[in-house]
């Protein structure tokens, strides 16, 4: 039975007093010189009809307004027929950044304080003030701005009923970058205990860009049927527009490479052009080279560019947000930290530096710019290699037709569960059939069983069984009426200090000796300097001085550094839909040219590649969409030696070139599987690279691609066994263990004043991995690192996908004697890691001209990650 809804405005309220409110909201609107679109309109009538939904428009469309007018209205309403306000909170916006909370409160604060003066704004976020964190804690305040992880906090108190028992809508900002995260699961559970909190509750989330909108209004909306949820979306043209700028006449693209420097003087062109500017790129470093790139030729002054990016200090971020704002900054080099819906009306150009790797990030991006309703998208793009010009051509026409990639959420998160009971046993204590009743109504533990809840409430009361005897893991124990409570004061206090789900990696804050702190490098690179090194980090070059505990203190220099900081986990993954893309653009290309037809005129970009693509033909193949092209490129012939004789070196083996168009991530654990696959059935050894497009496997022993059984090789059996079997597969769940550890509450984060370094913490995760392995493999957190492991580290289920669709592809087996236009990134980039005094692109330059190949015109490329091999 369908359960009933309620309208948001009750019944008491005279449809006079709901005419005049709607009109006191036209009335202001009007003031403001706006039209209120067709979507908004939908929206405000569907929240009064008591309806939950999705609003999805284009960045800049007013969705914040739309998600606004309906509870304003209601409120309004109230007010005019006479009904004192209720105390405590009446409408929660959740947005994924402080930033943009910040941002929101900005928007927000006018009409609510014009039309409604009664209300109370406040915020609730690391950032808040004093007045804001004393009106979150009481019942004064009507609307509050939060993110997941304050939220968490604020149900975590026993206040929380009286604080949201009158909650009548939730607004969930940016809902697309929350669905596939932890942090969306803990705030599916946190959503769950405000339905329970607040039965009248109405919940709306907002997106530009999702693939998948029906699953994410599931997933959103639980508690009311399919006829009272509502998807909303923008139908008004707005034109996206992305602008390759092509490398200049007298260079070169190369095939591989991701710096794109060439390019450095077009790129100061444009944005000099213009009043304000943000030059996105994919990685951290990445963005400090181009920083130190463009300080080297910027004819201004200094502070009009400036750097943005996550392991920056939040102080330092938020004067570059501010500096984007007011217009005082012409050029902002910045990371995916600027990629969400903060507004800088300011901003009127938008340059990406490589591809973005997919349409909705490239969208989302493209929209800091001209942030404004009914204005053109437009993006500069900036190639680094040739495949880039291929990704940009891609990523438009997706984009112009509005395809963009689903978001998967998550499944069963037992580490984000446990905080949670944890949670609510400190918010007055709970019963555990009714708590477990409120989980299940979330997406996320619909399909929790009884056994698996078992496990969480064993965790959670004594650690395991292996654990018991060791009284710091008891945190949960049952009162005299059988409710579940905190086991002592310490464990509520550590608990409420570790809530949330962002993983805090081992990281050493860089400081000035006099003066503030600029942001956090990883300890792998500080263990590469030694005091007095240069280096370049936040915009400024900086001299070592030492290094204390977690602390590197530093000092200014004039001298521009040498080394530049890199992160984990930087890379960025090429969707599949773009990468089908690539491949029906450049078939389509080669056949445009062979047929020398009066057909459609080929883009800019792939006319660019021609030449490239008539060189592959030649010596390879072009794949069609239907082809998996394997490659065997043999080895070149002996050179002579300078006395005139050949060098009689072995036989090497041929390398395999294999290119699903899948992005790099997946590569990765393609070139694993088939490397331990092609094994089994002949004992040799590989080595393998990958990039976006494909994977090089090289073999030690010769092996033929014609004898080797391609149908077995690609089938999705045993999947997961033959994975584990490949690499070190304990040490990859050890990896994950060590966050869902922390998570979950069993290792706790530092805490304030704590002498322990993180360090320490994390040594004593890899110890509780090892006990916990040894004497209880059945862990209900040692069984979710093992899938997580293989979901998130191996990317299982987007593996499966490329394989289902490879196994069914004509597969297409060209030999040649020299590196193809593909083949020759993935080559070039296997002479990383070894031991040699030249550099890299002076080797490849003269390992090209010897093999009779292209030359590299600029910088290497990203570095090869690693597996280790069983």
């Amino acid at each position: 039975m369908e359960p009933p809804v309620q309208d948001a405005i009750p019944p008491a309220i005279s449809s006079r007093a709901v005419a005049s409110a709607q009109k006191d909201w036209r009335a202001w609107l009007k003031t403001q010189g706006i039209s209120a679109a067709r979507f908004q309109q939908r929206a405000w009538t569907a929240f009064l009809e008591g309806r939950s939904g999705i609003i999805s428009a284009p960045t800049g469309s007013g969705k914040t307004l739309a998600a606004l007018g309906g509870p304003v209205i209601a409120a309004l309403s109230e007010r005019h027929a006479g009904v004192d306000p209720h105390v405590g909170f009446r409408m929660l916006w959740i947005t994924p950044l402080r930033a943009l909370a910040t941002d929101t409160r900005e928007r927000i604060v006018g009409p609510v304080q014009s039309l409604l003066p009664q209300w109370q704004v406040a915020m609730r976020t690391g950032d808040a003030s004093a007045r804001d964190k004393r009106l979150s804690q009481g019942t004064q305040a009507q609307l509050l701005i939060t993110t997941p992880e304050s939220l968490a906090i604020l149900l975590s108190h026993e206040r929380s009923l009286d604080q949201f028992s009158h909650l009548q809508s939730i607004v969930v900002d940016e809902w697309h970058e929350l669905l596939p995260s932890k942090r969306g699961v803990l705030l599916q559970l946190n959503l769950a205990r405000l339905r329970t909190l607040a039965p009248r509750l109405q919940i709306w989330g907002l997106s530009a860009t999702i693939g998948n909108l029906d699953e994410a209004l599931d997933v959103l909306v639980r508690d009311r049927p399919r006829s009272q949820m509502e998807i909303l979306q923008d139908d008004r043209p707005k034109p996206f527009h992305l602008h390759s700028i092509l490398p200049p006449a007298s260079t070169r693209l190369p095939w591989a490479g991701h710096l794109g420097l060439a390019n450095l003087g077009e790129v100061a062109k444009l944005v000099l052009s213009t009043s304000s500017s943000i030059v996105f790129t994919n990685t951290r470093s990445q963005a400090e080279l181009w920083f130190t790139a463009l300080s080297s030729i910027w004819p201004e002054e200094a502070d009009t560019l400036a750097i943005h990016h996550s392991s920056l200090d939040q102080h330092v971020r938020l004067q570059v947000e501010d500096g984007l704002r007011n217009g005082r900054l012409r050029c902002v080099v910045a990371t995916s930290s600027l990629d969400l819906g903060v507004d800088f009306p300011a901003v009127d150009r938008v340059i990406q530096i490589g591809g973005a790797r997919s349409v909705a990030r490239t969208v989302q991006r493209a929209g800091r710019a001209r942030h404004r309703p009914g204005a053109p998208v437009h993006m500069d793009g900036v190639a680094t290699q040739a495949m880039d010009l291929c990704e940009f051509a891609a990523t438009r026409e997706l984009a112009q037709e509005q395809i963009y990639e689903s978001r998967k959420p998550l499944a069963l998160c037992f580490d984000v569960l446990s905080q949670h009971v944890m949670s609510m046993a400190l918010a007055g204590g709970f019963d555990a059939e009714a708590l477990l009743r409120e989980v299940r109504s979330s997406a996320a533990f619909e399909a929790l069983d009884a056994t698996d809840w078992s496990d969480v409430m064993d965790f959670l009361t004594r650690g395991s069984s292996s654990l018991a005897a060791y009284p710091e893991y008891e945190r949960l124990t049952a009162n005299e009426e059988g409710r579940y409570v905190p086991a002592n004061a310490r464990v509520a206090g550590r608990h409420r200090m570790s809530i949330g789900t962002i993983f805090s990696h081992t990281a050493f804050q860089v400081q000035y000796l006099r003066g503030a702190r600029l942001g956090s490098i990883e300890e792998t690179f500080l263990a590469r300097l030694k005091p007095g090194d240069v280096f370049n980090f936040a915009g400024r070059s900086l001299v070592l001085v030492r290094i204390e505990n977690t602390t590197a203190w530093v000092r200014r220099s004039n001298t521009i550094g040498t080394h530049t900081p890199s992160w984990a986990g930087s890379l960025m993954a090429m969707s599949a839909r773009v990468g089908e893309r690539m491949q029906t653009l450049l078939a389509q290309a080669i056949t445009h040219d062979a047929a020398s037809s009066a057909s459609a005129p080929l883009s800019r970009e792939l006319r660019y590649l021609l030449p490239l693509l008539r060189l592959q033909q030649q010596r390879s193949h072009v794949p069609a969409e239907n082809e998996l092209l394997i490659e065997q490129i043999d080895p070149a012939s002996p050179k002579r030696a300078s006395g005139g004789k050949k060098q009689q070196d072995a036989p090497r083996a041929a390398s395999l070139f294999v290119y699903p168009f899948a992005g790099r991530v997946v590569h990765e654990g393609l070139a694993l599987l088939l490397a331990t696959r092609i094994a089994q059935a002949q004992p040799n050894t590989f080595s393998w690279n990958c990039n976006e497009i494909g994977f090089m496997l090289h073999p030690e022993n010769p092996i033929d691609a014609s004898a080797i059984d391609w149908q077995g090789i690609l089938s999705g059996d045993h999947l997961e066994a033959d994975l584990q079997a490949a690499i070190n597969f304990s040490e990859l769940a050890r990896k994950r263990f060590k966050e869902i550890a922390q998570i979950a509450g069993l290792v706790t984060t530092r805490m304030p004043g704590s002498r322990i370094p993180d360090r320490q913490l994390q040594v004593s995760a890899g110890l509780l991995f090892d006990v916990l392995s040894k004497y209880d493999a059945e862990h209900i957190l040692l069984r979710a690192a093992r899938r997580e492991a293989l979901d998130q580290e191996l990317h299982l289920p987007t593996m499966r996908e490329s394989l289902a669709r490879m196994s069914i592809q004509h597969r297409v087996i060209a030999r040649s004697e020299k590196h193809t236009p593909f083949s020759f990134g993935l080559w070039a980039e296997s002479f990383r890691g070894q031991l040699s005094n030249e550099s890299w692109s002076e080797r490849i330059k003269r390992l090209s001209v010897q093999s009779d190949e292209p030359t590299m015109r600029e910088g290497a490329p990203p570095r090869r990650r690693r597996t280790n091999p069983s």
